[in-house]
């Protein structure tokens, strides 16, 4: 409900009267748009690329959800690998994952485009305009599949249209944006491979509580990886006609 209320918030702004907002901030920042540059990243996230790349996920996530591996996975690392210690390192990582990180992102998003910009704010921005562009694929594919979590009465990894919602993991996709994000902006190699490593921490602790299978946390993954790719890819520049 929250989530669908900060988009609905996002709608308002995107017809914000811009002069509105120079008169009130004139001489800080940037004064940008909020969403400046939104339909060329929706272009990019729903192009032929991103659908490739989330139909060679979507074909891993089959597999394992089938196969029986998701079931094995899960039943193992509850067996052999979780424990109070791994508990609570999944308290930590699942922080990143929650739904309120949407509306904080949009706050200092806003206070780039209205106030100051600088790289923090830059990199929020980044991750604002990124859940903006992934969160409908993400309950596009969450709902659509319709598979259920592993604690669930009847959980199961296997897709059932409409029939539940956790084919994807929301919390996975959330925490990842920011790292892939630090890992887009970072221009140290060694950080920028630990900024991807720790994209799958939060994913890590779904399964670790029994809140969602391989499969789809690699889902989320990809939904969250593909939004990266579409916000800090560079603008489309206009084909200039020549002159006859």
């Amino acid at each position: 409900m929250w989530v669908v209320m900060g988009l609905a918030l996002v709608c308002g702004f995107l017809v914000w009267p811009k002069q509105w907002g120079r008169r009130i901030k004139r001489g800080h920042g940037q004064n940008a748009p909020l969403l400046r540059g939104t339909g060329d990243h929706w272009r990019r996230n729903y192009g032929r690329r991103s659908f490739l790349r989330l139909g060679g996920a979507s074909i891993v996530a089959g597999v394992l959800a089938y196969s029986g591996a998701d079931e094995f996975l899960e039943d193992m690392h509850a067996r052999q690998i979780k424990s109070h210690r791994t508990d609570v390192a999944a308290e930590i990582a699942k922080f990143l994952g929650e739904r309120f990180w949407v509306t904080t992102w949009f706050v200092v998003a806003a206070f780039d485009a209205w106030w100051q910009s600088g790289p923090l704010s830059r990199w929020a921005r980044s991750n604002f305009e990124a859940m903006v562009v992934g969160l409908p694929t993400l309950w596009i594919v969450q709902r659509g599949l319709g598979a259920n979590r592993p604690s669930s009465e009847h959980g199961s990894p296997r897709w059932r249209p409409m029939v539940a919602a956790n084919s994807a993991s929301g919390h996975t996709f959330l925490a990842a944006v920011p790292w892939l994000n630090l890992a887009v902006r970072c221009g140290n190699r060694p950080l920028m491979v630990v900024s991807r490593l720790a994209s799958w921490a939060t994913g890590w602790s779904r399964l670790n509580d029994r809140k969602h299978y391989l499969s789809q946390i690699i889902l989320g993954w990809t939904i969250a990886w593909n939004a990266v790719v579409a916000v800090n890819a560079p603008p489309t520049q206009p084909v200039e006609k020549e002159s006859t």
